[in-house]
């Protein structure tokens, strides 16, 4: 398992809401990217339209997955944020991660 998916197990989820496990096999060989955006940030809401386009476009055929990490400041915005990507997403409760994955 890739070093930043072991470092994040546990903690993903799915769109369904689902813990994911980096085990299956769906997920072995994936590239892990991680999105680090917030609602409150416009040029990044300018951009995620567009990278939604490319992840459905390309996503399967490149055998990439993207990781919502996010910098919004409440979790409302989080869930608001999110409805609009079709990716994994890190736990919002999980900010030291967060922030240790930022820096």
């Amino acid at each position: 398992m890739a070093g930043v998916a072991r470092y994040l197990e546990g903690h993903v989820y799915n769109r369904l809401n689902e813990l994911v496990d980096f085990h299956e096999k769906k997920y072995r060989g994936k590239v892990f990217g991680l999105y680090f955006t917030a609602l409150w940030c416009a040029p990044c809401c300018g951009f995620t339209p567009a990278l939604v386009d490319f992840y459905k476009k390309y996503g399967k055929e490149k055998n990439f997955e993207i990781i919502f990490v996010s910098s919004d400041h409440d979790e409302r915005s989080f869930d608001e944020y999110y409805k609009k990507m079709p990716w994994l997403k890190l736990d919002y409760q999980e900010r030291r991660k967060k922030e240790r994955l930022a820096k």
